[in-house]
């Protein structure tokens, strides 16, 4: 290839590339450089650039805004890898096809190149991984599908070479082999809802009617032959195909659509930088750019005002935190939006200025492009789908307008991300001094704490702490991002017992070999890891510089403002690679510890050096098992976190009438296009629970981070499924769970003793509760139906929008966001008027909605199933039915003598009868899975807990009967075949199948389940009954009278118990399930309790003729009445209560029995500033009422969005990485006793209370 360039050309870029290597135009891009022009005519000027430069396969494909350009176009998706070699060599020398023979030839960059192609910044694995096995669509964790081409442009295998052995796969996470992303027309269902069952008599055609199909029973019509045929296929293979997510990767040129997502591919995605964000300390020097891709070059011929382009020719290692922004944020929870301090937007705060004030129908063309650009289905609705509006968020002139939130500069995927502040768990601002910052105060978001990292803070962008490894692979195929991180914490600040070794030491941290290996030996230097010190880079003038430097002596050195620093022999600095001139002291942890030190906090070291008798401390003891926060057993960030995210809630939602671009393998157009909707975002909580195996099953914390709801819109637009959760390929709920670091890291703001054990106060029950995985009954998901049991009919009330964001009817997000439906529902008189029932069989005492079945306990009738699989199906004139099929494919219903109660364990999907694979391939039962134990577990491909059995059935409380267990495991496992319930206790042993041991049960009429324990309230008192082995129960505690009146119900949080009986709320203490007792003086007098609901630090009583008591449980030994509540007199025969959350707001579900059911307001944006705080105290607002048929006496619980693990250390909820898991009971033990979990139980303050050791023992 030739290797001159045009003097004209090259006098243009020698401004920039002075400071670099001198390479002529073609020696990168190729083309022909000979031709010359003979005239200025524009004519001569087109003839000489066709010949010198190398033309598209599809010239119109590479237009920008109709034209020929330059410049990068919109969202090209797959169209890099149909254009020739040649084409895409001379557009980006640096795309992954091309960069072996352009950026890795004449040795070069040769191993960089050949890594990135094998990297997950290319392949994506991931992402893909999670995806399916979360939602069962692929039975391995570890991933086996990624995107990868071949220099032909075709998608090819990546092959690990050698292939890893079965033990490296589970410690390093490295995987034998990546797959491209099948197609998904052949792909089977993983979850198999009705709508996929066996069945159907032929393919569904458009608007054509089947005079043989039944009136208002519409067929399937998937396919009517077998899985994996027409469209019985996988939905969530078809969304990775076509859905916007992590795509694209480097394989493909960024979307260059929205401000935050310009670049290009390949080596150039991140060598050459692009203007994507206007604040300084994201982007450095390249804020003056803008976040419209525009170019600063001195090449004239490239316009300044057109989106597209670099900010200059030229590659750099100088890469701003802002052009890493422009991939990992995704999702919005990603850590690098958490490093700025930011998150994605709830899609309802300060949404006056978000959403239009009038209507706007968008046409079919519309909303295809708008989607196109962002798959968020709100974004139709909202202005934040318009560019010119978009570009203008983030402004401090449009912050200044906002009372709530404040948005970044940078808009990836055309998504909105606000800055995440510091607040108390009252949802108070909270500013440096831990001082609450005025709602009113001008100035709030300047005297608030913004919680960006405090590495950011202090000037470090990610290629600070992320060096080359990190950043391009080393050419392993690894399964998850972490295990090819090979820095850590302690490489850089140490720990307790020296200073740090400036060796890498993480999981991707390569050992040394051969004479490299001696010389460390010899100089007592880690054996694995790089030496940082070797770092080197250059500055600005071209001057070598080393990234870390060891002190040997005291000395002064100039920081970027010219400031002389003090510095001491043996301190350790790093310079920037990104500023030149910038630097920093790296403080080391062993400092922090060391009185004396000019670092050090006595908090530091309380919390470092305390030991597991939760009273010495002071100093390191010989032996890490005495600490009780051991550096072997907790990652540094599980402390040293000051928030994290978590979404709860994603909403897909699929439409066939949608034609869409494939974004992967060989593109094309299809139709079906899944849109992304996340639901709760929260910045509030924190998690922990154990990481995975490869980084070492340490304390971690832990982010709901993909709670997946799926939706399906066919042909004819039916909804043949619709808000349906999905179960992992092993079983556990598809409401996923992921351990991860936040990069949240801040100096003050960091989590407290009180944080994660009980505080002196006992002030934290609540928040322990979130922090262990149990749940919190505060973000759950109520959905587009509330269950309503009305005495003599099951209702399902229509009480959201269908288009998102589903606002609540009623709802000042409806005022907002749909404000002439809001207007004609307030001109109703503010009455839920779309409805759907099935008469009951006789009546309709209670109901517990879970997927696609409603429970209910119908008094004499027994127990009843209903199936609302076609709830939201038009083409279903019975949406509710007891009988989808003959009686001799099922039987739904279990007669007893009279049902009080029903209850499912959890409201998740849980599938405990799924078989376990092991490492050969062989599948064993889950009996056999559960029973091994120790290395034998390993035997398991996906090192997954076992699904206690307990999961498996309904519990029936009966008023002369007593408890009776019903397995309805086979009710998830998609054979509509073998539905027959019945009562599962051996009648042998148990009479009529039922337990009441003499008598004990009798008179039952409420049950809740939490953990290895169900809580019978009846007649005379509280009954708690073992099901640790469900089909052999054992009562194991009672309380009666006369601690206990006739109680009603109880709620389980962590560690109380909260009844109601014939006098009001009482607290039990059920720490110890086994001894239960009443805590004297934990009462507040009620007259007419019927029903509790507690949800984080606020129990909700169904105070019959009073309405609605709220009571403040935050101490919970000490109760208080906070308001009553009855909406002027409205609420006067109040039943039960729910809570839910939509997008920001807090939502109660009343069962009024003669007035029917009510909706309430409880939090609000608009209402209140408070509204994002972990608790914050309610202030109701009747906004929607349902007149029920019958009296309105239960209403359905919401599905569970924050439990993980039961009460009893079971885990419900899948966690994304292999090993990963929340706390057992065991482990929950050591954070509330001594003595490793078998002493006596404590509490802790913030700061110690005892004097320190100053020696060793």
């Amino acid at each position: 290839m030739h290797k001159y360039g045009t003097t004209e050309t090259l006098e243009k870029l020698d401004k920039e590339g002075k400071d670099a290597f001198r390479l002529t135009c073609t020696a990168c891009h190729g083309g022909n450089p000979v031709p010359r022009k003979i005239s200025d005519d524009q004519a001569e000027i087109e003839r000489v650039k066709r010949a010198s430069h190398v033309q598209p396969r599809f010239p119109e494909e590479w237009k920008r805004d109709g034209k020929y350009t330059g410049a990068n176009p919109e969202r090209t998706n797959t169209l890099l890898a149909r254009e020739s070699w040649e084409f895409v060599r001379f557009i980006n020398p640096g795309d992954i096809r091309v960069a072996a023979k352009t950026c890795g030839s004449s040795g070069c960059h040769e191993a960089q190149t050949k890594n990135v192609a094998r990297s997950m910044m290319a392949h994506g694995a991931m992402l893909w991984g999670a995806a399916f096995y979360n939602n069962g669509n692929f039975p391995l964790k570890d991933a086996r599908f990624g995107e990868s081409y071949n220099e032909s442009g075709a998608p090819q295998t990546l092959i690990q070479t050698p292939a890893p052995t079965a033990e490296q796969r589970r410690t390093q996470g490295l995987l034998t082999f990546l797959e491209p992303l099948p197609r998904w027309e052949i792909s089977q269902p993983g979850n198999v809802l009705r709508v996929f069952e066996r069945g159907g008599k032929r393919r569904l055609e458009v608007g054509i009617p089947d005079k043989d199909e039944d009136p208002g029973k519409p067929d399937k019509g998937l396919s009517p032959r077998g899985f994996g045929t027409a469209q019985r296929t996988d939905p969530v293979f078809l969304g990775i195909q076509k859905t916007r997510l992590l795509d694209p990767t480097l394989n493909f040129l960024g979307t260059n659509d929205h401000p935050g997502d310009f670049r290009s591919s390949g080596c150039t995605a991140c060598h050459v930088i692009y203007a994507n964000d206007r604040d300084k300390s994201h982007s450095e020097s390249y804020q003056v750019a803008g976040n419209m891709g525009f170019s600063k070059t001195a090449d004239t011929n490239i316009p300044k005002n057109e989106s597209g382009h670099p900010i200059k020719h030229q590659f750099t290692s100088k890469i701003p935190t802002s052009q890493c922004m422009v991939c990992h944020m995704h999702p919005g929870t990603n850590m690098v939006a958490t490093y700025l301090g930011m998150t994605w937007w709830d899609n309802e705060s300060d949404g006056d200025k978000m959403y239009p004030k009038a209507k706007h129908e968008s046409s079919q063309d519309e909303e295809r492009e708008k989607l196109n650009r962002n798959p968020e289905a709100a974004s139709l609705r909202g202005l934040w789908s318009q560019l010119e509006f978009l570009q203008k968020t983030g402004t401090p002139e449009f912050n200044s307008q906002l009372r709530n939130v404040q948005f970044g500069d940078n808009h990836g995927h055309g998504w909105m991300f606000r800055k995440v502040f510091k607040r108390d768990r009252k949802g108070n601002l909270l500013d440096a001094e831990d001082k609450i910052v005025a709602p009113n105060d001008p100035e709030k978001f300047d005297k608030a704490v913004h919680l960006k990292d405090i590495h950011l803070e202090k000037g470090m962008h990610c290629v600070d702490c992320h060096f080359r490894q990190d950043s391009h692979g080393d050419g392993n195929l690894y399964n998850e991002p972490r295990a090819a991180i090979e820095i850590t914490c302690v490489d850089c600040h140490g720990s307790i017992r020296g200073p740090a070794t400036l060796f890498t030491s993480g999981p991707g941290a390569a050992a040394v070999t051969g004479q490299a290996a001696t010389t460390r030996k010899n100089r007592k230097e880690p054996l694995i890891g790089r030496d940082l010190t070797r770092i080197s880079f250059h500055d600005d003038a071209g001057e070598t510089v080393r990234a870390f430097q060891r002190l040997s002596r005291d000395t002064k050195k100039k920081d970027e403002d010219g400031k002389e620093i003090q510095l001491k022999a043996g301190d350790i600095i790093q310079n920037s690679l990104v500023v030149t001139g910038r630097w920093w002291r790296v403080i080391q942890t062993a400092d922090t510890v060391t009185p004396g030190s000019r670092d050090y906090s006595e908090k530091s070291r309380y919390a470092k050096t305390i030991r597991k008798d939760n009273s010495t401390w002071g100093s390191a003891p010989a032996a890490d098992k005495e600490l009780a926060h051991s550096d072997d057993n907790m990652t540094c960030v599980a402390c040293h976190s000051s928030w994290m995210t978590s979404c709860f809630g994603c909403h897909l939602s699929m439409q066939a009438n949608r034609k869409m671009p494939n974004r992967h393998n060989e593109g094309g157009d299809s139709r079906n296009f899944t849109t992304y909707n996340f639901q709760v975002l929260r910045d509030d909580i924190f998690m922990l629970g154990r990481d995975g195996t490869v980084t070492g099953n340490r304390i971690a914390p832990v982010r709901s981070s993909s709670a997946v709801l799926v939706s399906s819109q066919n042909q004819n637009r039916e909804w043949i499924y619709s808000q349906q959760q999905t179960i992992s390929a092993e079983g556990f709920a598809g409401q996923t769970f992921n351990t991860h670091v936040p990069h949240t890291v801040r100096a003050k703001e960091t989590k407290q003793c009180s944080d994660c054990h009980v505080s002196e106060k006992n002030d934290n029950n609540a928040w322990l509760a979130q922090l262990l995985l149990q749940g919190t009954n505060f973000v759950n998901f109520m959905g587009r139906y509330v269950y309503v049991a009305s005495d003599d009919a099951l209702e399902a009330v229509v009480a959201t929008e269908h288009d998102e964001p589903q606002a609540v009817f009623g709802s000042t997000l409806q005022k907002i966001a749909y404000p002439d439906n809001y207007e004609t529902f307030e001109k109703g008189g503010r009455e839920l008027r779309e409805v759907y029932e099935h008469k009951g069989n006789p009546r309709v005492l209670q109901v517990q909605l879970r997927g696609e079945y409603a429970y209910v306990a119908a008094g004499e009738g027994g127990l009843r199933v209903y199936d609302v699989a076609q709830i939201d199906q038009k083409g279903f004139s019975e949406r509710i039915s007891t009988a989808p099929v003959s009686k001799y494919g099922q039987k739904f219903y279990v007669k007893t003598k009279y049902a009080t109660a029903v209850t499912s364990p959890t409201t998740l999907g849980v599938d405990p009868a799924r078989w376990r694979m092991k490492t050969d391939g062989t599948m064993i039962d889950p009996a056999t899975a559960a029973a091994l134990t120790g290395e034998a577990r390993h035997q398991l491909v996906n090192e997954e807990q076992p699904i206690h059995p307990l999961y498996a059935y309904l519990y029936v409380a009966d008023k002369y009967e007593g408890l009776i267990l019903v397995n309805a495991a086979t009710l998830l496992d998609g054979d509509p075949l073998n539905n027959y319930l019945k009562r599962a206790l051996d009648p042998a042993r148990y009479p009529n199948g039922a337990f009441n041991p003499g008598g004990a049960l009798n008179g039952a009429n409420n049950i809740t389940i939490a953990g290895t324990h169900a809580y019978v309230t009846t007649d005379h008192g509280l009954v708690i009954v073992s099901i640790d082995d469900p089909l052999n129960p054992k009562i194991v505690g009672e309380i009666g009278e006369p601690a206990l009146k006739h109680p009603h119900a109880i709620a389980v949080q962590f560690r109380y118990g909260f009844i109601v009986d014939e006098e009001g709320l009482k607290v039990i203490d059920l720490t110890t399930p086994n001894q239960p007792h009443v805590l004297e003086g934990a009462v507040v007098s009620l007259g007419d309790a019927h029903d509790v609901y507690v949800a984080r630090t606020y129990a909700y009583v169904a105070n019959g003729k009073e309405g609605i008591a709220i009571i403040d449980v935050e101490q919970p030994e000490k109760p208080r009445l906070d308001q009553m509540f009855n909406a002027g007199g409205k609420l006067n025969d109040t039943h039960q209560v729910k809570i839910a959350m939509t997008n920001a707001s807090l939502f109660a579900y009343v069962a009024d029995g003669r007035n029917g059911m009510h909706i309430l307001q409880l939090t609000s944006p608009e209402t209140m500033p408070e509204y994002a705080g972990f608790s914050p105290r309610p202030q109701p607002v009747l906004i929607g009422t349902f007149k029920t048929k019958g009296e309105a006496l239960a209403i359905s619980k919401p599905l569970d969005r924050d439990r993980a693990v039961d009460e009893s250390g079971n885990q419900v909820s899948v966690f994304g990485r292999r090993g990963a898991r929340p706390f057992n009971f065991d482990e929950m033990m050591r954070m509330l006793r001594t003595n490793d979990g078998s002493g006596d139980l404590f509490r802790v303050t913030d700061s110690p209370l005892t004097p320190p050791v100053s020696s060793k023992p």
